[in-house]
């Protein structure tokens, strides 16, 4: 994607092959085949925490939710992102607790 320098960028949102909801900033007009070119906004890639990709899925699109995309977007929201793990987990502690049924 090549950007004119006078051309405006606009965030946008959009959902990528593996189901993970972002936001990225485009030239504004931009066709949404080309969203996956944008620069990242957020939230940020957590493959660095080795987590199942089904958890992964879900806790990305928690801080996605809950509009903690950048670090600016932390301040003063930890209890936040406390609550975005304890929601990526929660289906998990539910297919365990259906064990014991």
């Amino acid at each position: 994607m090549t950007t004119n320098t006078s051309e405006r960028l606009v965030q946008v949102e959009y959902e990528d092959e593996e189901y993970l909801w972002r936001v990225v900033l485009v030239p504004e007009g931009s066709d949404q085949s080309t969203y996956h070119m944008g620069i990242e906004v957020g939230p940020p890639d957590l493959s660095s925490l080795d987590l199942p990709m089904a958890v992964k899925v879900r806790l990305h699109n928690e801080l996605f939710r809950r509009r903690l995309l950048t670090r600016a977007d932390l301040r003063g929201r930890g209890m936040e992102v406390f609550a975005a793990v304890q929601a990526a987990y929660k289906a998990d502690a539910a297919a365990v607790t259906a064990l014991y049924r």
